[in-house]
């Protein structure tokens, strides 16, 4: 299957973060693809590779008021990496929304990649292109 196909047609979002030992985001989510009116974001690929392990827990998901949980580790997921494959179409959140990373305390330390793609599917105005 080809992965890269969406992400050439539309516009990829791939990208990276490092989540340090010391950062506690289970008050306020690290937005990792901002979210844009009108589009759906599409996860293919997560790889967390956890380099500190701790019993803190990691969840992708979407900035809905009830939010999509997409992904998300067990306490203490050992040492290494974690791979979440959604398939080349890959896994829609809710239209208009972004893409978040929270744990559920500070002491897990990962170096996390995404790879997807951002798609046009709600109702375009030239002020949301």
């Amino acid at each position: 299957m080809d992965y890269l196909h969406n992400r050439h047609l539309y516009q990829d979002i791939s990208g990276s973060t490092v989540l340090a030992a010391g950062d506690n985001l289970s008050v306020t989510a690290r937005t990792l693809v901002a979210l844009k009116a009108g589009f759906t974001l599409y996860i293919q690929r997560i790889i967390v590779n956890v380099i500190t392990d701790n019993a803190a827990t990691l969840q992708f998901k979407d900035t809905a008021g009830t939010p999509v949980v997409i992904a998300g580790t067990k306490a203490s997921p050992g040492i290494g990496p974690i791979t979440f494959e959604f398939g080349p179409e890959g896994r829609a959140i809710t239209e208009g929304k972004a893409l978040t990373l929270t744990n559920s305390a500070a002491g897990l330390a990962a170096d996390i990649h995404w790879e997807g793609y951002r798609q046009p599917t709600g109702v375009l105005t030239p002020a949301t292109l």
